[in-house]
């Protein structure tokens, strides 16, 4: 097999891999590597099992769902869009449905679906998958020349869809961006991304499970809304997840809780309650809960708590002093980032392939013509929401068709 030349090699049977295959404008002799025992292990687990595909709505908005790299992949976008992706599945036999919240996933429910129909395209396209193949060197050339630990492989062209760092144990675990370090690419550091995210003195280990809507994170000149959660140890949630990839050990968070409603405003209200004779018979809790309906209960007395104030003292006896700490703490809650859950936890993988090393069009190398690169290996990741997914598509499609040249 070390003579034998591939019109195409894919490295990596991840999602971008996979897609790429079975959107193949021809039929072509192909070959995928994958250094898994099995293909698209990872896109089995996206969306909790069930495979959040992609988003609704326009594809213009899917700019701001990935950092500060989102302007500079909108051309990808544009050219295989949510819709493209939503046609090309529905087309396979793979009918979908979208949520309330946007996200589309397979009428199934089930991820199990959408690798077959991909394994599936991908064979009729004339792609074949070599599993448990780890590639270790790539030799350019007008043929390329891939060293794997299944023997030696030539290729035509080759796309690198080899993913980011996160869930290492599907076989993404970033080891081969030091193979495309040697090629003198430029690798951006990589990170994880959408991860839990650990602070010093985290207060919260006793609301674990609860979750506040709608608040505001701030993180090094970036602002995020979302939901939050509490767990055992960090923050989690949308919220969260979606800023930790700018952040690392040392950062400073500052998270509003209140999100409706202004300072000025509440502080204005309490004051008025003092002077109301029946509030200040009232427990200060009670109070304070009226004033924060959107808030559970159980956060608000964590606070009040914390603050050092005892639950069951009257709204007569909190101080402004009390006040003041109270609503310090709704408005700038603030922690020192001690770091995250790292890539064992994160759903994606901030850096990679810089894209300057790329047409953002086609994916192909500027330097190395016929090379190609695609999906979480370059330094792309978006928000939680199918954003991943279809950068994976997009980047996937637009490589192979312009690999295949027709």
């Amino acid at each position: 097999m070390a003579d034998n030349v591939y019109d195409i090699l894919i490295v990596g049977g991840g999602a971008a891999g996979l897609f790429a295959a079975a959107s193949a404008p021809a039929r072509v002799k192909g070959l995928i590597l994958d250094k898994a025992k099995a293909p698209g292990r990872k896109l089995l687990m996206s969306g909790a099992g069930q495979c959040n595909l992609t988003h609704g709505g326009s594809i213009k908005d899917f700019v701001s769902h990935y950092g500060d790299n989102g302007s500079k992949i909108r051309t990808a976008l544009y050219k295989f869009s949510n819709e493209s992706v939503k046609k090309f599945f529905e087309n396979k036999g793979i009918p979908l449905i979208e949520r309330e919240d946007g996200k589309i996933f397979p009428r199934s429910m089930d991820a199990k679906d959408v690798l077959d129909c991909l394994i599936r395209e991908g064979q009729k396209n004339g792609f074949s998958i070599l599993s448990s193949c780890d590639v270790t060197e790539v030799i350019p050339g007008d043929i390329y020349t891939v060293i794997s630990s299944k023997g030696i492989f030539k290729a035509k062209k080759l796309l690198i869809c080899t993913g980011g760092c996160s869930y290492p144990t599907t076989g993404s675990d970033g080891r081969f961006l030091k193979v495309l370090e040697a090629l003198d690419l430029e690798i951006i550091p990589t990170r994880p991304s959408l991860v839990p995210v650990s602070v010093e003195g985290y207060p919260y280990t006793e609301l674990s499970g609860v979750s506040v809507k709608d608040i505001t994170i701030e993180a090094d000149g970036h602002k995020v809304s979302g939901d939050i959660l509490f767990t055992h140890n960090n923050f989690s949630g949308p919220a969260v997840l979606h800023i930790s990839r700018y952040v690392k050990p040392g950062t400073v968070i500052k998270l509003c809780y209140c999100t409706d409603r202004k300072l000025n405003e509440i502080q204005e209200e309490l004051a008025l309650l003092r002077k109301d004779k029946s509030s200040g018979r009232k427990e200060a809790l009670t109070v304070l809960n009226s004033l924060f309906p959107g808030l559970p209960s159980s956060f608000i007395r964590k606070i009040f708590a914390d603050e050092g104030f005892d639950e069951h003292r009257v709204f007569a006896e909190f101080s402004s002093k009390a006040a003041a700490a109270f609503l310090s703490r709704i408005f700038t809650d603030t922690y020192k980032v001690s770091g995250t859950s790292g890539y064992s936890t994160a759903m994606a993988t901030a850096g990679g392939v810089s894209l300057k090393e790329i047409s953002l069009k086609t994916g192909e190398s500027k330097k190395y013509p016929g090379l190609y690169l695609a999906g979480e290996v370059l330094d792309v990741d978006g928000d939680t929401g199918g954003y991943n997914l279809q950068f994976a598509f997009s980047s996937g499609y637009n490589a192979i068709n312009d690999a295949v040249g027709i």
